[in-house]
This record gives C-alpha cells, structure tokens and sequence, in this order.
C-alpha cells in the first residue's frame, strides 16, 4: 500500500486474504478480500513504494502486538488477532463499516466464535 510502516488495517488485509477462522468469519459475514482490498486503497494517498524489504510496526500495530503477548499461554488464533484489531484500531472498524459490515454484530458472532474454542 506504499506506506513506510505496517498499520493495523494492513494485518486485517492479510487476516483477510490467507485462509483461517478470522478469513472464515469475514468471508461469512460478508467481507471479501478484494473489496476490502480496494476500500484500503481508496482511501490511501499515493506514495512511491518502500524499498526496504521489511517494514517497522506502527505503534498502534506494535500495542496491539504487545497485548497479543498476554495470550501467548494459551491457544490463539488469528481470530483473537482480529479481535484485537476491533477493538483496538478504529481505522480498521470504519474501513470494514466503508465495506458494509455491521461490526458490533461481527464482534459479537466473533466473541461467540472465540468462547467456543
């Protein structure tokens, strides 16, 4: 997306585009990767491309990470990862309302999800 860093709503794009139970729920809900895909891009200005290879976390991304640490101990899924992007990021909560999801009854189907596993 030609940013210089790694946000949030970029995780959730690739939560999106890679098979798993958060891809799953998405997709149920009715979130597909290439129209999310075009919403991100819409609303990003153009840059150039980075030429470094990997990228620094932004630091909403890194808090988000450092809260994932505390679940660690136990089984978590991408499904926990999109979680905490919910509820943590309010970029990636509008770019998913710009792409028609109701996201309190997504955060409850997936809060559902998450205690049944």
């Amino acid at each position: 997306m030609h940013h210089h860093e790694v946000f949030p709503a970029h995780v959730l794009l690739c939560v999106a585009h890679h098979e798993s139970d958060a891809s799953s729920l998405l997709k149920t809900a009715g979130v597909e990767y290439l129209v999310l895909h075009a919403a991100l891009a819409a609303g990003q200005p153009a840059g150039k491309p980075s030429t470094k290879r990997e990228l620094p976390w932004s630091i909403s991304m890194e808090h988000i990470l450092q809260l994932s640490q505390s679940y660690t101990k136990k089984y978590f899924t991408s499904g926990h990862l999109l979680a905490l992007i919910l509820d943590n990021d309010k970029d990636s909560v509008t770019l998913l309302s710009e792409c028609g999801l109701s996201v309190p009854e997504f955060r409850a189907a997936l809060s559902q999800h998450l205690g049944d596993l």
